[in-house]
């Protein structure tokens, strides 16, 4: 039986280095944001629904998605972002059963599904357990401003967009404190993997 690991976190919480460190263990990750990109590549019909839908500006002229221009056209309309989520939601929710569903013919003892949006989209019904990834908010705001070069308030408004951490932590399973060093975060993890004999002691 495979084993199924939801791994969130809120923007600026360090999800990414403990899919990473976890990918190192060979376990096999599906990553929300590549699925994202993979299911709007060139001549799929995730573009061609975009396309119909917010017109062919969005589409650059090597035919790849201007994520920027739809960005744009949606950030400040929630109309058009719940339009976008209405494409998007099922065409990443299918890729994801077809890779779960190879994984588990392979024999994949632990698949871990990254996604930031992990109970809202409802991946978290398929989970086993949870790991949710948390740092202080005053550390959370100073990592999106210095990473993503935003105005404290911009970094703000992209907190405020997601599930509050407190509700994040009563739905997992674990919640991993990343605002020590990596080595400290990894440790946490390590610790949780062998009591759950996920990895060997």
């Amino acid at each position: 039986m495979t084993y199924i690991l939801g791994l969130t976190g809120g923007i600026g919480m360090g999800k990414t280095t403990i899919s990473n460190f976890l990918q190192t263990l060979d376990f096999k990750i599906l990553d929300a944001d590549v699925i994202a990109r993979q299911v709007v590549e060139p001549a799929t019909l995730g573009l061609a629904k975009l396309k119909k839908t917010f017109g062919s500006q969005i589409i650059q002229a090597d035919q790849t998605l201007d994520r920027a221009k739809l960005g744009k056209i949606v950030f400040n309309d929630p109309k058009k972002l719940a339009q976008l989520n209405q494409i998007m939601q099922p065409l990443i929710r299918a890729e994801y059963e077809k890779q779960l569903a190879l994984a588990e013919q392979k024999g994949d003892k632990v698949v871990v599904i990254d996604a930031a949006l992990l109970f809202e989209n409802g991946y978290a019904d398929h989970c086993d357990a949870v790991i949710n990834v948390e740092v202080p908010k005053a550390l959370q705001l100073k990592r999106i401003i210095e990473r993503d070069h935003l105005s404290e308030e911009a970094a703000l408004e992209r907190i405020a967009s997601q599930m509050s951490a407190e509700k994040r932590r009563n739905l997992a399973t674990i919640t991993v404190d990343s605002s020590g060093t990596v080595e400290e975060t990894q440790a946490q993890v390590i610790k949780w993997l062998k009591i759950n004999n996920l990895i060997e002691n």
